[in-house]
């Protein structure tokens, strides 16, 4: 099984396990005698808005994780799955969610910002966006970028701490030349083919680029991942999550009673 099916697995698994232990018995029993009980929650998906992934892969790696939701909140769950951004930032507008599993955090970050959600969960290892060269690149310091290309994905959130990791270093727009891709895979492609000197890339592909044997040249600065949002409308399931997290620290090691907005 590979190290990212785990992550998720064991997200998937402190999410229930804190749901399900704020819960008792005679809380189940009232959630299923509750007429609004039949009311689905709708639970979207989104992994992320440059990953090569279609809807019926999305709807099949998640499928388990809603029917475990509809069992331990005693309550139907609608699964939907968005592969394209846009589309996803589009529902997310019309707030027809109740609960978000997804790795655009960005979006995530917007809809905590502006009260619409909540966060449940978050991985305990905060999103950092890498810099990457290949090995044996010359490119040694950050300066070294200076008249070089550099390959980003395409109005993302990894976009957004590329350029901000620039500004930082002080670069000018015409310091450096910045071409854009759709997908984070095309990044890493363009930095093995040599048709840009240095990709920006999200913490999986960094991940597997350094698994490769090559280079990160350097990191953006660590944001919050939060993985898991519920709208104010699902308020019984934030209630008894964060009751369950405010009263005892979450013993797993990848979260923390911290990662609850009070």
């Amino acid at each position: 099984m590979s190290r990212l099916m785990q992550e998720r697995r064991r997200l998937v698994s402190a999410f229930l396990g804190c749901a399900l232990a704020a819960m008792g018995p005679g809380a189940l029993a009232q959630a299923k005698k509750s007429p609004a009980s039949k009311e689905p929650l709708v639970f979207s998906i989104n992994e992320g808005a440059t990953t090569l992934i279609t809807a019926e892969e999305l709807f099949e790696r998640y499928t388990r994780l809603a029917k475990s939701t509809e069992r331990t909140l005693a309550r139907p769950v609608r699964l939907e799955v968005y592969p394209e951004t846009a589309r996803f930032r589009a529902e997310l507008d019309r707030r027809r969610f109740d609960i978000v599993f997804g790795k655009t955090v960005n979006l995530l970050a917007g809809m905590i910002r502006d009260k619409q959600f909540q966060a449940v969960v978050k991985t305990k290892a905060p999103y950092v966006a890498g810099f990457i060269t290949l090995k044996g690149s010359p490119i040694k310091k950050p300066e070294d970028m200076r008249g070089k290309v550099i390959m980003m994905p395409e109005r993302v959130f990894t976009t957004k701490l590329g350029e901000a990791t620039l500004r930082d270093l002080g670069f000018k727009e015409k310091d450096v030349t910045i071409r854009y891709t759709r997908f984070q895979e095309a990044v890493a492609l363009s930095v093995e083919s040599g048709a840009a000197d240095v990709g920006v890339v999200n913490p999986t592909v960094k991940r597997d680029w350094l698994e490769k044997g090559n280079t990160v040249l350097l990191e953006a600065k660590p944001v919050p991942n939060w993985s898991i949002i519920a709208s104010r409308r699902a308020r019984r399931l934030r209630k008894t999550v964060s009751r369950r997290w405010r009263r005892s620290s979450c013993s797993l090691r990848f979260c923390s009673a911290s990662s609850i907005s009070r």
